[in-house]
């Protein structure tokens, strides 16, 4: 498995087949980075409680923050003007 080190920046044109990734995959994107989501959250923005949930699964990630935080770790597309 290759994990992109890059959790801040999102591709400008994420396709399912090309930028997408699983949670598993997002969660170990942090340690081989070396930060913590905690830390993650702060830096964009968003809740830690809920960049968590969304990394859990338990948030269907459909609007709100919770679909930002899911589009922001690459584990949905975004829309155009999203990025």
């Amino acid at each position: 498995m290759q994990v992109n080190k890059q959790l801040a920046g999102q591709p400008s044109s994420v396709t399912p087949e090309s930028g997408l990734r699983t949670e598993a995959e997002a969660k170990a994107a942090f340690v081989a980075a070396g930060t913590t989501i905690a830390d993650w959250a702060r830096q964009h923005g968003f809740s830690k409680e809920l960049t968590r949930m969304v990394l859990a699964g338990k948030r269907k990630c459909l609007r709100g923050q919770s679909h930002q935080i899911a589009v922001a770790l690459r584990l949905k597309p975004g829309t155009s003007d999203q990025q």
